[in-house]
C-alpha cells in the first residue's frame, strides 16, 4: 500500500475536494525517490502510464470518485474514531502480543535450511490457521520432506509471546467505558492455548480463532462472520491490525480500520494514541 498522494486533477475538477480530503498525505509535485510509496490519482492514462513505469501506484475508478477509494489505499490513512463504533476488533499477534516470531528459531534448533523451510511453511500456513491442517500432521511432512525427526510440537516450544503494554492499555480503557472488545486472529490450537495460559484472551469480551472459525484474514468471510455472531454492522466496527493485506480487506467491507505499523506519519503507537487520545493518558 502507499503513505502518499500525488494528484494531477484541477480545482475546478468535480472529483479534486475528494483528495484534497486527504491533505495531509498529498504532495504538490511527482517524488524523485521511492516511487512505490505514492500513489497517482488521475484521470490522464498517460499520466497512469508514466506513472507506473516509475513504480507508482496508480487508482483506478469509476463514476464519482468516493473518498474510500483512495482510503484503502493508503496504510498511513488513519480512520476517525466516531460514535458510531462500539465494536472493536484487534489481531493478536504482533498487536496484543509480541515475540512471536518462531521459523528462524525452528529451522536454528532442527537444523533445517532456513529458506527452503520458508518456502514449505508458505504452503501450509492458511490450511494451519484454518484447522485443515493439524500441527501433527505438519510435522509428519516434515519429517518426510526434510528427513527429519522432529519431536514434540516446536510451534508450541519456541512460542513465547509477551504482552504489547500499550495495546492492552487501550483494550483496558474501552471496556472500561463499557465498549465490547473481541479478538480477531489468524493463529494455530497451540498458540491459542498458550495464548490462553498467560491471560491474553481474558483481556476481551470474545475471541474469535481462525482454526476454532475455519476462515481466516484477509478473507472477507473472516470478518463477516463476525459481525454476524457480533450482530454488528460493519460502520459499527473499528479494527487494529499490523498487515496491510487484512486492512485492505477489511476496508473494503467498509470497516474504518487502523494499520499497526511505524510510517513516516508517526509511529504505531504514536498513531494509535492520537486516534484513542480520549481513551488514553498523556504520552
Amino acid at each position: 500500500m502507499f503513505e502518499y498522494v500525488y494528484t494531477d486533477l484541477k480545482e475546478s475538477d468535480a472529483d479534486f475536494p475528494v483528495v484534497e480530503r486527504f491533505k495531509d498525505h498529498l504532495v504538490a509535485d511527482p517524488p524523485k525517490d521511492s516511487f512505490s510509496r505514492y500513489l497517482l490519482v488521475s484521470k490522464s492514462e498517460a499520466a497512469r502510464k508514466e506513472a507506473r513505469e516509475k513504480g507508482m501506484g496508480v487508482l483506478q475508478w469509476g463514476g464519482r470518485l468516493e473518498p474510500q477509494d483512495i482510503e484503502i489505499k493508503l496504510a498511513s490513512c488513519d480512520p476517525v474514531l466516531s460514535s458510531n463504533h462500539t465494536l472493536f476488533l484487534f489481531d493478536m499477534g504482533n498487536v496484543v502480543v509480541n515475540n512471536i516470531s518462531m521459523i528462524e528459531k525452528i529451522s536454528r534448533l532442527w537444523g533445517i535450511e532456513k529458506q527452503a523451510f520458508v518456502a514449505d511453511y508458505l504452503h501450509y500456513v492458511f490450511p494451519l490457521m484454518e484447522g485443515v491442517v493439524s500441527e501433527a500432521q505438519y510435522w509428519q511432512h516434515i519429517t518426510h520432506v526434510f528427513g527429519v525427526s522432529v519431536s514434540g510440537n516446536p510451534f508450541a516450544d519456541v512460542f513465547n509471546p509477551v504482552f504489547n503494554e500499550p495495546i492492552v492499555t487501550l483494550i483496558k480503557a474501552l471496556r472500561s467505558k463499557g465498549h465490547r472488545v473481541v479478538c480477531a486472529s489468524n493463529t494455530i490450537l497451540s498458540h491459542w492455548d498458550i495464548l490462553g495460559e498467560m491471560g491474553a484472551l481474558d483481556l476481551f469480551d470474545k475471541a474469535y480463532a481462525s482454526h476454532e472459525m475455519g476462515l481466516s484474514k484477509p478473507s472477507s468471510q473472516f470478518y463477516t462472520s463476525i459481525l454476524a455472531a457480533e450482530g454488528a454492522s460493519a460502520e459499527q466496527v473499528f479494527f487494529i491490525d499490523d498487515r496491510m493485506d487484512n486492512i485492505t480487506s477489511s476496508r473494503s467491507l467498509g470497516i474504518a480500520s487502523l494499520l499497526y505499523a511505524d510510517l513516516s506519519s508517526g509511529t504505531k503507537d504514536e498513531r494509535v494514541h492520537k486516534v484513542f487520545r480520549s481513551y488514553l493518558p498523556r504520552l
